[in-house]
């Protein structure tokens, strides 16, 4: 069992601590990096951290979604009714917002690997773009995007991190550090090889 699993099992009582938006966008603009992510992507998905931050099993989510297998999207149908087979939540989240801002009326995700994510996702779209979406689950495997007049309702306030999903974070943000070595340093890196006070 992952931790995640373990994390979504337990709770409501979840470990946590008080740390600012400020500073969670940084870590998860870091964590997705370190995952691999494309910037622009990280970018888009550290931008929705105060939303994530509204709910401890959203955080956690977020966070277990950025550990996954980052493939790139592929569009089927037309430019207004849009197909995503096999989509992963950090790759898809902002090529869906993409599509609704350049016109789509719909968009369908086959196979979504934490379709509980789309709820900040697409708020975060109303914020940012104005853009008013509904979610329709027509089967279990299938999520589909559809332009609205009415949108959906907002999230609550950001709230104390969980522990456990932050150290997963700061996991994943490590990758991005460069090893402390005589090349690195000489290339720039750290205090340099003479420390002059």
């Amino acid at each position: 069992m992952s931790w995640i699993d373990d994390f979504l099992d337990g709770g409501p009582d979840y470990v946590a601590e008080r740390r600012s938006v400020a500073e969670m966008q940084a870590l998860f603009l870091k964590a997705g990096l370190g995952a691999k992510l494309p910037l622009g992507n990280a970018q888009d998905f550290s931008g929705m951290t105060a939303l994530f931050m509204s709910d401890p099993k959203l955080f956690a989510m977020a966070a277990a979604a950025l550990e996954g297998v980052h493939r790139p999207v592929h569009f089927e149908g037309t430019t207004e009714h849009m197909v995503i087979d096999d989509a992963r939540i950090a790759m898809a989240a902002p090529a869906v917002t993409d599509a609704f801002v350049c016109g789509a009326t719909r968009v369908v995700l086959h196979d979504l690997d934490w379709p509980q994510l789309l709820w900040p996702i697409l708020v975060w779209a109303q914020q940012v773009y104005g853009v008013t979406l509904g979610i329709h689950r027509p089967d279990g495997r299938t999520v589909m995007i559809l332009k609205t007049e009415q949108g959906l309702k907002p999230l609550g306030d950001p709230q104390a991190v969980p522990l456990v999903p932050l150290a997963q974070l700061e996991q994943l943000a490590a990758k991005t550090l460069v090893p402390s070595s005589d090349a690195s340093r000489m290339s720039g890196a750290g205090a340099g090889l003479q420390d002059n006070d």
